[in-house]
């Protein structure tokens, strides 16, 4: 088993992360030759794609725990109460068809920590494969959290405490946490087990998968973390996604949105790679246009509202939504 990851820092910074290398195969495979390594894959890790996805809790794999330990951290396993179960069950529920389709070829299982640092953690189990697996690793907190009260927790996280009478604040509904961090997670399984933004030369029986990389990420990534000239200002380059884990000011909250709502993020923190932009694009038009749910970010200072932003309505942002029907249609 093998876990892709950068360095000890990135554990720390406390957001979801990524662990999906590019899937380059050489030569040209056929569809019957990756249906036979999926089989030899699936027996090989033990994965029933007939076992629903909410039956395939359990422990961390040892790997992502010594990566943890290695950062000098003891995380342990969460055991599920009765009511963390039911939101689990329920977030499962709430994902897009094609996610569904995916995990259940590709999800070996998904586990809780208490003592995580990050909110959650996607490892590929197998990254050189053509066929991977994947684990999903959650911090175990956020199921005591909806997802409005998780998200302010997090864009505070961006800023400086230099200014105790500035707040910012996401209102994104009274849903669960859980099902924003299982379903941006997802995402990236679904995009490394179909390459939707990769490298991979041969594609599986999906055949939508360039158009949607070309459209995505054309004119705003010209790499995985390259963003484009025209999009790389000053602001976006001191983020703590491009520029080492720094925070920002956050005197400098309103003029950071004012800036945002002129590019085509969703979000900041979508602004660190293109498989991050991919799933906070796909979770928050999630929330907002099939879940029905806000998502306005406000700035207070002294608990008066100095500002407020909502993403998908800024018209640089919600050219994108169209493309994401791909996760909605039918694909056999």
């Amino acid at each position: 088993m093998s876990i892709k990851t950068n360095t000890c820092t990135t554990i720390l910074i406390l957001f979801s992360i990524l662990f999906i290398s590019p899937l380059i195969i050489k030569g040209q495979s056929t569809s019957h030759d990756l249906s036979e390594h999926k089989k030899v894959v699936q027996k090989k890790y033990g994965l029933d794609p007939s076992k629903p996805l909410t039956a395939r809790i359990g422990n961390t794999p040892p790997e992502v725990i010594q990566k943890f330990r290695d950062a000098g951290m003891s995380p342990t396993l969460h055991r599920l109460s009765k009511a963390d179960s039911v939101k689990v069950v329920r977030a499962f529920k709430m994902l897009p068809p094609l996610h569904a389709r995916v995990l259940k070829d590709h999800l070996l299982g998904i586990s809780f920590l208490d003592n995580m640092p990050n909110t959650a953690l996607t490892a590929t189990m197998n990254p050189e494969s053509p066929f991977p697996v994947f684990t999903i690793t959650f911090r175990a907190e956020i199921l005591k959290q909806d997802v409005s009260q998780w998200l302010t927790w997090k864009e505070m996280g961006y800023y400086e405490k230099d200014n105790p009478s500035l707040q910012v604040s996401i209102d994104a509904g009274r849903l669960d946490a859980i099902l924003y961090v299982l379903l941006h997670e997802a995402t990236h399984v679904v995009d490394g087990s179909l390459d939707l933004l990769g490298m991979k030369k041969t594609r599986g029986t999906f055949d939508r998968e360039a158009d949607l990389k070309k459209n995505f990420t054309q004119g705003i990534w010209t790499d995985r973390t390259e963003l484009n000239a025209n999009l790389a200002d000053t602001l976006t380059l001191r983020s703590r996604f491009r520029g080492g884990a720094r925070l920002l000011p956050i005197h400098l909250a309103r003029e950071i949105y004012e800036s945002a709502a002129k590019k085509p993020f969703v979000s900041l923190y979508a602004t660190s790679s293109w498989h991050e932009d991919l799933a906070e694009y796909l979770t928050i038009t999630h929330f907002t246009k099939k879940l029905k749910q806000p998502f306005r970010i406000t700035i207070k200072d002294r608990g008066k509202e100095i500002f407020s932003y909502e993403p998908i309505k800024s018209a640089a942002v919600s050219w994108r939504i169209p493309l994401m029907q791909y996760f909605y249609a039918k694909a056999e």
